[in-house]
């Protein structure tokens, strides 16, 4: 196994980064430190998907037959399929987080540590699942490359130019693992547009967290099943089926209806929240690869195509512009603008969860 257990130096000074530009990386290092924010929201977001099979068995009919039987076997269902898939996304997540880190290392001359272990990114990555459904062959594909850049980062097989080597050539494996794409999606203004394929790390979640058929439709599903038949009781006794007439039990069927009816709505509250969080979250990772794909436009400018193909080889010397004064204040602004961005949106996803 390939533990990377201790830390490993690919130091590389700000001057050689930088050449004669007097500018710093502060705003990469800005965009590294927003990771430990990003994360929490990613950690908190995966523990939901096992957190909202457990809500489920809330919804069990107990007083029905072997209904408590059938709670208990669905506890144990949640221990054995969500808590593993909650465990794989938390996990193929953690490899943007650790990608970031990278870059905030490399900018800013730190020695690179990795605390995870790159075979449990890679079966985390071939495993991630939620409700059944997993990432296509094309995501997965993209996640194993960011997978060896992060490797080559940490064990120094990747030196000079590292930074704008990691950022050029990890740019369209990151589309393809996160938003499903092969490559950016853009309007005619080469501006970045929210369009998700099928099979990426934001269709999952869309598909099988968000949907009718996925994690929280299942949960208000079954919030829907338990609350149904007390409301159709207390339907049948409003219009006197029951023939129940007398004040006092009339006035104890408006109350056990008004309680009911606050519970459920509570439930679906949670679910909504649930919802609109996960949708945030989808916009920090779509946040993400946006900037990181407009810092490769920076990076490679002036390299032909066939330049950026030997230099994704690692194996091909290929010299890079200095980075002027300009060139440093549109890195900075990238930067800055995916800081300010991603900041509501992790707010907003640590009040859900």
């Amino acid at each position: 196994m390939h533990k990377i257990k201790s830390l490993i130096s690919i130091a590389i000074p700000i001057a050689v980064l930088l050449g004669s530009c007097r500018a710093n990386f502060q705003s990469v290092k800005n965009f590294s430190n927003s990771r430990e924010r990003v994360q929490q929201a990613s950690n908190d977001f995966a523990k939901d998907i096992y957190q909202s099979c457990l809500r489920r068995t809330r919804y069990v009919q107990l007083v029905s037959d072997n209904g408590i039987s059938i709670r208990d076997n669905r506890r144990d269902s949640c221990e054995t399929t969500e808590r593993p898939d909650s465990d794989n996304f938390k996990n193929a997540v953690s490899l943007l987080i650790d990608y970031m880190d990278a870059l905030g290392a490399i900018a800013s001359g730190k020695d690179l540590s990795l605390d995870n272990s790159i075979d449990n990114l890679g079966q985390s990555i071939k495993n991630l699942s939620i409700s059944g459904k997993k990432l296509d062959a094309n995501a997965v594909e993209g996640g194993n490359k960011i997978l060896k850049v992060l490797f080559d980062l940490v064990t120094n097989k990747i030196r000079e130019d590292a930074l704008q080597k990691a950022i050029v050539c990890t740019n369209d494996p990151i589309h393809k693992y996160v938003t499903g794409n092969s490559v950016p999606a853009t309007n005619k203004n080469g501006v970045d547009l929210y369009q998700p394929a099928i099979g990426g790390l934001i269709f999952l979640v869309e598909d099988s967290y968000l949907s009718k058929g996925g994690t929280l439709g299942i949960e208000t599903e079954a919030i829907n099943n338990y609350y149904e038949p007390y409301f159709v009781v207390l339907n049948k006794l409003d219009t006197g089926e029951s023939n129940q007439s007398n004040y006092q039990q009339v006035a104890a069927q408006i109350t056990v209806g008004e309680s009911l009816t606050e519970d459920y709505n509570k439930a679906l509250e949670i679910v909504a929240e649930k919802k609109q969080a996960a949708r945030a979250y989808n916009q920090i990772l779509f946040s993400t690869v946006r900037s990181h794909n407009q810092l490769r436009k920076e990076f490679e400018e002036g390299l032909s195509s066939n330049k950026i193909e030997r230099l994704c080889r690692f194996d091909a010397k290929v010299s890079f512009k200095k980075i002027d004064e300009q060139k440093m204040k549109r890195i900075q602004k990238i930067l800055n603008e995916y800081v300010t961005s991603v900041k509501p949106l992790v707010e907003q996803v640590e009040r859900a969860f």
